[in-house]
């Protein structure tokens, strides 16, 4: 980046300079770089970071006649610490090369942008994963321990379904020490698939040989989302794209030993609630798996929209929290460019007042 402002600011100063751009510095191509230095009196390092370049520079330097001042973090030329930028690297060649720095036009003020924190996508499944168990657990002592993906957004308002959130895997450990602190409690664990692969099974198998008396919610949204959508081995696909078998979670915790599991869809919420339910009730370890794909992976349902019977009791945007809802003259509606028709909200609302655009409920 710093190759680039530099590049930048020579053309908008209109000059030339002789530059070396080394681009990996181990090992560092030190025949070139005293090639460059025999021909200079001065350098000026322009590097991010640790002074790296600037060093293995002014080590080299020592062994050429004149030996050329080297520049930098160390001398006080560029900032030790922060991110670099063209205005940044302007100033340092400008002062370099004894140029006057023109001073530059005050820069408008931009309004204060809204607050806008992150949130699970419209028709996420996670959404409907952690509402069926936050549905399921009404006055219930219970503890949400989390884990690393989409889903420690569960976190956030209106959900509230994840106090724990350590590193990947953990989720499921915790639950378990959780469950030896206070046995009493209801500890539930959330972990998504691609989590599941790469750090759930060992937990799943401490659990099973302790008899923790936990249940745990994989959530299959087939992807790893967080991250950019990459393949695991429960997508059938490896990461060249090729095909591959199609590793079944449900047979993997089975052969662990847990005598509980049982797969179900989010998105069909009295399934969901009924199966979560059953799933706490088992004494030991139980996992539920629920099964739905990423939001983001798929083509958009018919979108929804709130009709003349809605009561403006605000239960879907209290409850469910989707960025596809908002409210309007004190009722709220749906915004169909963002809905992508999972149903969720239709499914919460007491007066069936949330249709299919272009149709009735059925």
């Amino acid at each position: 980046m710093a190759y680039a402002y530099l590049k930048e600011v020579m053309d908008e100063l209109n000059i030339e300079l002789p530059v070396l751009k080394i681009g990996t510095p181990h090992p560092f191509p030190e025949d070139l770089a005293l090639k460059f230095l025999n021909e200079m009196e001065e350098v000026l390092v322009l590097e991010e970071l640790y002074p790296v370049v600037e060093e293995q520079l002014r080590e080299l330097s020592a062994g050429c006649k004149p030996t050329p001042l080297i520049l930098g973090k160390k001398t006080g030329h560029m900032p030790v610490a922060g991110e670099y930028s063209v205005e940044l690297i302007k100033k340092a060649v400008c002062a370099f090369l004894a140029i006057e720095l023109q001073e530059e036009e005050a820069l408008v003020e931009l309004p204060q942008l809204p607050p806008r924190p992150p949130v699970l996508c419209a028709g996420c499944p996670h959404r409907a994963s952690f509402y069926a168990f936050k549905t399921a657990c009404r006055g219930k002592k219970v503890v949400f321990s989390g884990d690393i993906g989409c889903y420690t957004l569960g976190n956030a308002k209106p959900l509230e379904t994840v106090d724990t959130c350590l590193c990947m895997g953990a989720g499921i450990t915790i639950a378990q020490g959780l469950h030896r602190i206070e046995p009493d409690t209801v500890n539930l664990a959330f972990i998504g698939d691609s989590t599941f692969f790469h750090t759930g099974i060992p937990g799943i198998i401490n659990a099973v040989y302790n008899n923790a008396d936990i249940t745990v919610v994989v959530l299959d949204n087939r992807t790893t989302a967080m991250t950019g959508n990459q393949p695991h081995p429960g997508t059938g696909r490896t990461a060249m794209g090729k095909e591959a078998p199609i590793i079944d979670i449900a047979e993997i915790v089975k052969a662990c030993g847990v005598g509980y599991v049982k797969k179900a869809d989010p998105l069909k919420l009295k399934e969901a609630v009924a199966v979560a339910k059953e799933a706490m009730e088992h004494k030991g370890p139980s996992v539920v798996i629920f099964e739905s794909p990423c939001a983001q992976n798929i083509k958009s349902g018919t979108p929804l929209y709130i009709d003349e019977r809605c009561i403006a009791c605000k239960k879907c945007i209290r409850d469910l929290g989707c960025p596809a809802m908002y409210m309007e003259d004190g009722k709220p509606c749906i915004d169909s460019s963002q809905c992508n028709g999972c149903n969720l909200c239709s499914q919460v609302c007491p007066v069936n007042a949330i249709v299919p655009v272009g149709g009735e409920q059925g």
